[in-house]
């Protein structure tokens, strides 16, 4: 398959292997498709919560290096 000339036999199963899986890909239920969607949600919001964790660490650094250096 990898670098050698396939025969047009060979090439037609190969297509049919193609066209079998789009045809499974397009008979997805719709539970799967909105399993995705919810993941998508779930994705979204702990990444909203992470900046939010993150932006209040920086801050705390931040304070602190500015205590630091108004010792010195």
């Amino acid at each position: 398959m990898a670098g050698g000339k396939l025969t047009p036999r060979q090439k037609m199963i190969n297509l049919m292997y193609l066209v079998f899986i789009a045809m499974l890909a397009l008979n997805m239920s719709k539970e799967v498709l909105s399993a995705f969607g919810l993941m998508n949600v779930q994705f979204e919001s702990a990444n909203t919560q992470a900046k939010k964790t993150n932006g209040e660490l920086y801050d705390v650094l931040a304070l602190k290096a500015s205590e630091s250096s108004a010792q010195y």
